[in-house]
């Protein structure tokens, strides 16, 4: 049966970056270059893998994580990929308080983003070079989301809440991500029940659980006192078409069928079914 061959999932780190709006609390989504084989033309929070670079950089040039979870390079990762995607840097001089100003940001953009986005600049290097320290302080954990053995490409993703770098102006990398936008998480969710727009199940629910929050503020409240589950959706034993994630994770949605699954996902569900279905009827 399909789940019997399941690849091991990547480790990965994920932002969502906070301020807040005129209208409440916004959160900053790109949208990926639709050319991309995995998940082109939809909206996501920067992030990617965890990469050998963001496992061995020495806390010296991180700060310290803390918190619920043994984290560090993820922590490291996380920040590494708003850097990457999003043109902002989380780093300071060693010392102060605040992060990085505007003109200091966009020059060092200018001068290492892409080519730390090639790989062909470490992280190392870039903080050896600038003198800086990654605030890995900065980040709340929110979420932990495993993507279901039933898929071809999988990942083990932490997801971090940020407060956005005051004075601090985003822009998409041109590669993974084309455009990018400061939206209230409430918003991004009616444009999904209308059909505008497609979201992975885990970025919709992660949505849904941030809208509960008025303010950066409150968001930061509720993710420091709410338990974070480690969440792997998986199929119903029934044999019905739907993903099932435990209710005490928090999310307020305990099943999901097609309807409710990027068409990826649906995908990868339908093609489960029909294979224990055909293996139970050879049985």
């Amino acid at each position: 049966m399909a789940h019997l061959s399941a690849v091991k999932p990547a480790p990965a780190a994920s932002i969502l970056l906070l301020r807040d709006g005129s209208e409440g609390l916004q959160v900053l989504v790109l949208r990926r270059s639709r050319g991309l084989a995995f998940g082109g033309g939809m909206l996501a929070f920067p992030g990617g893998r965890v990469d050998a670079g963001d496992r061995v950089l020495p806390r010296s040039w991180a700060g310290t994580g803390g918190g619920r979870w043994a984290d560090h390079a993820f922590r490291v990762a996380a920040l590494r990929e708003l850097f990457e995607e999003a043109g902002l840097l989380l780093a300071r001089a060693p010392g102060e308080r605040r992060p990085v100003a505007e003109a200091v940001r966009r020059r060092l953009a200018r001068r290492y983003r892409r080519a730390l986005h090639r790989g062909t600049l470490g992280l190392a290097s870039v903080l050896r070079r600038t003198g800086l320290v990654l605030d890995t302080r900065a980040l709340v954990p929110f979420a932990h989301w495993v993507t279901p053995a039933i898929a071809p490409k999988r990942f083990d993703t932490r997801f971090y809440l940020a407060r956005a770098p005051v004075g601090q102006r985003a822009s998409a990398d041109g590669v993974e991500s084309f455009d990018m936008a400061w939206r209230r998480p409430r918003e991004i969710l009616e444009a999904w029940e209308a059909g505008a727009e497609s979201l992975m199940f885990p970025t919709r629910l992660n949505l849904i659980k941030l809208a509960r929050a008025d303010s950066v503020s409150e968001a930061f409240r509720k993710a420091r006192s709410e338990p974070i589950l480690r969440v792997e959706p998986r199929p119903a034993a029934d044999g019905s078409a739907a993903l099932l994630i435990p209710a005490a994770a928090g999310f307020g949605v305990s099943e999901a069928g097609p309807r409710d699954l990027h068409p990826v996902e649906a995908r990868a569900l339908a093609a489960f079914v029909a294979a224990r279905a055909a293996a139970t009827d050879g049985a």
